[in-house]
């Protein structure tokens, strides 16, 4: 039983969604290679050689890239088994099955893989966390002991993101020390799939992890933990092994608002160890909106936040939902002013500044009362539901933004200029007349918060 996995995107990271299960499916005895479309051109003859093909589908991007792949990879490889695996596979089960996916694997993943290809291989059968066309099944959230990440089938890190710290471009190595979250975000699709779980990786397995992208090249580690300080003791573990085990390693980590002003007292001892900025899903500035996505924070304990962060010495990087059916031109522009006050324009990746509401299916923000009177259609081809704006200046405003951002990211423009080019454009939607910022002198401060070279979005 030959496996191919596959990775179409996963944020500018080598994919930990495929060195993971690549370790446990080769402990099981069967030959593995990893493709990462991200970084790699499609090889014909690697989905030749295939039996069983596994899609990471993490994301909604990656989905949409996913899809396309598979329908590739049937063309080459008629007979071979296709599955996807990941966050988005639970969510959109009956759509892939439909569409030519044989199976689809939700939750952790690692262990229905290899309980599913080991089937095939006609010595074993499959459990909880394999959907297939004859049998449906959630997803799998029992506890796994995890292997060490197989580093060596992927490509090098040199094909990936960096660090910029403002000294140098630093080589970055991604790994995980939990799955899930504790917390219940009404919109973030770990809700629907994980119910207010999380799942731990052993923490002698993060420290090898961490050894191995070392050995690679690694100067800077990136956790995508959906919240690093879900389990904070497990966390200060991690962090603080990684410290003596390279005191010159930095690391960046997401965590909630609400957990920075909840553990205030952490942060300067999380920068001690190495960590250099954190990312938070700040989402939005209006407080009704933030109750309306059950955030559990409020725009108070956002300036809360920046204070005990900057105190310790370690940047945030906020991450938005800066469209949503609920935002008025008053509220986004409130954001940039907020972005502008705050110091926070090169903390701010401008794609941010386009973000919209995604509601995928099985969304927990489905059948609430505040989202009803938008809500549209499923386009399952899109992987979402619809929903329109009662406003539609902020319809056209959200177009104009993503136009704006996308042009500057092509050409890498300072995110000062394109801040104010958006800046400009919402008030033009609010006012009804032309702004410009084109005498703007732009600088290039010394201060630049540490950033990775390739922004975040879903």
């Amino acid at each position: 039983m030959n496996v191919l996995l596959i990775s179409c995107y996963e944020l500018g990271h080598q994919p930990f969604g495929l060195a993971s299960p690549a370790a446990h499916i080769v402990a099981a005895g069967f030959p593995v290679q990893c493709l990462d479309l991200a970084v790699e051109s499609f090889d014909d003859e690697r989905v030749r050689a295939a039996d069983f093909v596994a899609i990471s589908i993490p994301m909604h991007t990656a989905i949409r890239l996913g899809v396309k792949a598979a329908a590739r990879v049937r063309e080459i490889n008629a007979h071979c088994h296709i599955c996807f695996y990941g966050l988005y596979a639970s969510l959109n089960g009956d759509y892939l099955l439909r569409t030519g996916a044989d199976s689809v694997v939700g939750g952790e993943f690692e262990q229905p893989l290899v309980n599913l290809i080991k089937s095939l291989a006609g010595n074993g059968s499959t459990d909880d966390g394999v959907w297939t066309k004859a049998r449906r099944s959630g997803p799998f959230l029992g506890r796994q002991q995890f292997l060490p990440a197989v580093r060596g089938l992927l490509p090098p890190l040199e094909k990936y993101a960096r660090l910029d710290d403002r000294t140098a471009l630093k080589l970055v190595g991604y790994t995980e020390a939990s799955r899930g979250c504790v917390h219940r975000c009404l919109h973030c699709p770990i809700t629907p799939v994980y119910a207010g779980r999380v799942r731990i990786v052993q923490e002698d397995v993060v420290r090898a992890d961490i050894r191995n992208l070392v050995e690679l090249g690694a100067q800077h580690i990136t956790f995508g933990d959906p919240d690093f300080l879900n389990g904070v003791k497990h966390s200060l573990r991690v962090a603080r092994n990684l410290h003596e085990d390279f005191p010159h390693l930095t690391f960046d980590i997401t965590t909630k608002i609400e957990h920075i002003v909840q553990h205030r007292g952490l942060f300067a001892a999380l920068r001690t160890l190495g960590c250099v900025f954190i990312l938070s899903a700040v989402e939005a500035l209006n407080d009704t909106i933030l109750a309306y996505l059950e955030k559990g924070h409020t725009a108070a304990d956002v300036v809360e936040a920046l204070r005990i962060t900057r105190a310790a010495g370690i940047a945030l990087r906020p991450s938005l939902v800066a469209f949503t059916p609920w935002t008025s031109l008053e509220d986004y522009l409130y954001v940039l002013e907020f972005v502008e006050e705050y110091d926070l324009i090169y903390h701010v990746d401008p794609v941010q500044y386009s973000i919209r509401l995604l509601v995928p299916p099985g969304s927990s923000l489905l059948g609430t009362p505040q989202l009803a009177p938008f809500l549209g259609a499923l386009d399952e081809e899109a992987f979402s539901y619809s929903w329109t704006h009662p406003d539609p200046r902020l319809d056209a405003l959200h177009l104009e933004v993503s136009k704006t951002v996308e042009r500057a990211a092509r050409v890498a423009e300072d995110p000062l200029a394109t801040f104010y080019k958006v800046k400009d454009l919402a008030l033009a939607a609010l006012t009804g007349r032309a702004f410009s910022s084109a005498k703007l002198r732009v600088t290039q401060p010394a201060d630049r918060p540490p950033r990775l070279t390739e922004s975040w979005f879903c």
